[in-house]
C-alpha cells in the first residue's frame, strides 16, 4: 500500500464540471528516468468537482 503523500496530484477541468486529477510519483533531483515508462497516470472517469477528482485519484494510489 503506497502513500498518497509520495506522489503529486494535479486536477484540471476538461470542460465544464468535468474534471479529472493525473498522479505521478515525487522522485528525488538525482533520480534519472531512461526508456519509454509511465510516468503519470489519468483517473479514467470525469468527475463533478475538482474534491471528487482528487478522491478518485486518491484511491488507486492506495492500491498501490
Amino acid at each position: 500500500m503506497a502513500d498518497v503523500s509520495e506522489f503529486s496530484i494535479v486536477t484540471y477541468q476538461r470542460k465544464p464540471g468535468c474534471w479529472r486529477a493525473a498522479f505521478i510519483r515525487k522522485r528525488s533531483a538525482r533520480t534519472v528516468v531512461e526508456g519509454n515508462k509511465v510516468r503519470s497516470v489519468v483517473t479514467p472517469d470525469d468527475c463533478a468537482s475538482e474534491a471528487d477528482a482528487l478522491l478518485a485519484a486518491k484511491n488507486p494510489i492506495k492500491t498501490l
